[in-house]
């Protein structure tokens, strides 16, 4: 779990930030066989949209959805065959390393 995670389930996205990465991060659910999470950086401001631009927030979570791993905001992947390229796999060791155990309190909803 993310620091100050807000989770849209509907649209299939979170956003939070991390602490040894030292960005604020969209988690984007992909629905495959097994699902799994693929991560991207978003700004400070774009992590504020959830409190009054939501749909724009929605706009960038599909656009990064839609550009998986060609998006310039792609940072790395649940699936280590998304993470061969460049320091994805230590990215990605990184950000693990910093998640919370899930705690429903420290998670809000933006549905």
């Amino acid at each position: 779990m993310l620091e100050c995670q807000k989770t849209r389930s509907s649209k299939y996205y979170c956003i939070g930030y991390s602490k040894t990465l030292q960005k604020y991060i969209l988690s984007s659910v992909v629905k495959w066989i097994a699902w799994y999470n693929r991560y991207f950086e978003i700004s400070e401001e774009e992590y504020n949209y959830s409190k009054d631009k939501l749909e724009l927030l929605d706009e960038i979570a599909r656009e990064c959805s839609k550009q998986g791993l060609e998006s310039g905001r792609y940072l790395c992947s649940d699936r280590e065959d998304e993470n061969e390229a460049g320091s994805r796999k230590d990215i990605y060791v990184m950000l693990k390393k910093g998640f919370i155990p899930y705690d429903g309190k420290k998670s809000s909803s933006l549905d």
